[in-house]
C-alpha cells in the first residue's frame, strides 16, 4: 500500500512540475498536461479543483507582474465567462464519469497535438523582408503614425538561411573528441544537398 501511496505521490508531483514548466514556457496549457496525469490519480472534481487553485497560483506570478499593464475593460468577458463557466463546469464533474474524463481528455489531447503539427504556418500580418535603410525608409512612410504609436513596430533578422558555428568537446573517462563545423536548420540542410546533386 505504502508504494503505491508513494507511486502516486511521484506522479503527482512530476506531472504537477511538467504542467508548471509548460505553463512557464508557453503562458498557458497548466490544465490540460496536469489533467493527463492527475485524472489517473485522483477523481475530475479533485483533479479540476486543483488546476484552478495551481492554474491561479502559476499564473498568478505573471499576472502580479504585468499588474500595470492590464486593460481591465478588456478582461471583463473573461472574467463573466469564468463566473459561469466554473460553476457549470465542477457541477458536470460531480456526476461525470471518470472513465469518460480520462478518455475524454486523452482524446482532446492527441486530436489537438495532431493539429499543432499539421496545421499550416501563421505568417505576420504586414511583414516585410528587406535588404537596406532604404526600403525600411519606404515602409515606415507608408506605416500609420497611429499604429506605430499603439502597436510599436518589430524589427528582427530574416532568419530564412541560418548558418550556426558549432565547436564542441565530449570526453568519456579518458577519451575526448573536439569538433567544429557548421549547422543547418532543416530546410537549409534539404536545399544545400539539393545544389549538390
Amino acid at each position: 500500500m505504502t508504494d503505491v501511496v508513494t507511486l502516486d505521490l511521484a506522479m503527482f508531483l512530476v506531472a504537477t512540475f511538467a504542467a508548471a514548466l509548460v505553463a512557464g514556457l508557453a503562458g498557458f496549457a497548466f490544465g490540460l498536461v496536469a489533467a493527463a496525469v492527475w485524472l489517473y490519480i485522483i477523481t475530475p472534481l479533485q483533479t479540476a479543483s486543483l488546476i484552478i487553485a495551481f492554474g491561479l497560483i502559476v499564473q498568478g506570478v505573471a499576472v502580479w507582474k504585468l499588474r500595470h499593464a492590464l486593460r481591465w475593460s478588456r478582461l471583463w468577458p473573461f472574467l463573466a465567462g469564468a463566473a459561469i463557466g466554473v460553476p457549470v463546469g465542477v457541477a458536470i464533474l460531480g456526476w461525470a464519469n471518470p472513465d469518460a474524463m480520462r478518455a475524454s481528455v486523452g482524446v482532446l489531447l492527441v486530436l489537438y497535438s495532431i493539429y499543432g503539427l499539421t496545421r499550416p504556418a501563421i505568417s505576420g500580418k504586414g511583414q516585410s523582408v528587406l535588404s537596406t535603410a532604404h526600403e525600411l525608409d519606404a515602409v515606415l512612410e507608408n506605416f500609420p503614425a497611429e499604429a506605430l504609436a499603439t502597436f510599436g513596430l518589430v524589427l528582427e533578422g530574416n532568419l530564412r538561411h541560418v548558418s550556426i558555428l558549432s565547436v564542441g568537446r565530449i570526453a568519456l573517462e579518458e577519451q575526448a573528441i573536439s569538433y567544429h563545423g557548421t549547422r543547418y536548420t532543416v530546410p537549409r540542410r534539404i536545399e544545400r544537398a539539393k545544389a549538390r546533386d
